[in-house]
């Protein structure tokens, strides 16, 4: 099984160590994870790189690393170390509600697609119920943008995910924080092809105080697996877009 969608580094609630990470999803039963190091939103750049190169000699090729984007790390020499800090990064990651600038700033945006571009992987978008980041707001980007592919982190708001995933062939969703309702919503409209399985850890445990990742995991695990059909779990479950 792969999450999509975990985190590693410094957060509001604290610092996420990549071996308990890593050892907290294994033991739910996760086999391989896509992640970002939430210590970029501190602008650590080199720690981030001590964070992946950590997690990946934990977990070999079973960790597929993102490179999450700042527009300052965009406009001085944080991005030429990323890309030249021998981590194979298998994902671009863009945060709008994080960093703001990102929705006024064409041109920035324009280069940090480029970024995913140049490095043929797939770009990962947070998307919210903020306005700055609604799923709507990235359509116009996944059409000028045809040949890269866009996971929409979260898929809200809901109706609009929809909307962008049915216009957009070049987009999937993640499950990251998504009620299982939202799933069945999905699949029953017919996109059970374009969703990957997600759970946004350890953040969980900012919202879910009582309850360990590892616990965690395994509920939205087994909801999941309540919810869908045998063939519809199994293929969101192994699905990794960032895989190279």
């Amino acid at each position: 099984m792969i999450d999509n969608h975990v985190h590693i580094g410094w957060f509001s609630d604290g610092y996420h160590k990549p071996a308990d990470v890593w050892r907290a999803v294994r033991e739910a039963g996760i086999d391989e994870v896509v992640v970002s190091s939430t210590s970029t939103c501190a602008e650590k750049y080199k720690l981030v790189v001590r964070e992946m190169r950590e997690l990946i000699r934990l977990g070999g090729p079973k960790i597929h690393p993102v490179l999450w984007l700042t527009p300052r790390m965009m406009r001085t020499w944080g991005l030429c170390f990323m890309l030249r800090s021998k981590v194979k990064w298998q994902g671009v990651k863009m945060h709008w509600f994080a960093h703001r600038e990102w929705r006024g700033n064409r041109k920035l945006t324009q280069q940090a697609i480029d970024v995913a571009r140049e490095l043929d992987v797939p770009m990962l978008l947070h998307t919210g119920v903020d306005k700055c980041c609604e799923a709507r707001v990235f359509e116009p980007l996944c059409l000028d943008n045809s040949d890269v592919t866009f996971i929409l982190a979260h898929g809200r708001p809901l109706e609009q995910t929809t909307q962008v995933l049915s216009h957009c062939p070049n987009t999937m969703v993640d499950t990251a924080f998504m009620p299982t309702d939202d799933v069945t919503t999905l699949v029953n409209n017919g996109l059970a092809e374009r969703i990957v399985f997600g759970s946004d850890a350890p953040i969980n445990q900012l919202f879910f105080k009582k309850e360990m990742t590892t616990e965690y995991l395994k509920r939205q695990i087994t909801e999941l697996k309540t919810i869908l059909s045998s063939d519809d779990f199994n293929a969101i479950m192994h699905r990794c877009p960032y895989k190279k």
